[in-house]
């Protein structure tokens, strides 16, 4: 049996990540495992929803984007992302001018 190697993938695993489905109940679309942690955070049964197709080669989540009222910085992503920019040298800096 050959071994894998450290570069080698599954590409069945992702396949799951390519197939958009859509919940019955909500309408959200999704990746599955995205739609299921999705489904179970609000009590719905996983098992209600329903395939939408192949994921568009241009289909992309948008990050929220954040404006830093210190700096003026556009930070992209949540709000642990944007914690993190405040405490960048950059970010202080600005503070301690106002200041």
């Amino acid at each position: 049996m050959p071994v894998p190697s450290a570069t080698s993938f599954n590409t069945q695993n992702l396949r799951g990540q390519t197939l958009l489905f859509r919940c019955l109940e909500t309408g959200f679309v999704t990746t599955a495992p995205a739609l299921t942690r999705y489904q179970q955070g609000r009590a719905i049964d996983p098992s209600r929803r329903e395939l939408v197709g192949e994921r568009p080669s241009d289909w992309m989540r948008e990050a929220p984007t954040t404006i830093c009222e210190h700096c003026g910085m556009v930070v992209r992503g949540n709000q642990w992302a944007f914690r993190q920019h405040q405490q960048t040298k950059r970010c202080q800096a600005f503070r301690q001018k106002a200041a």
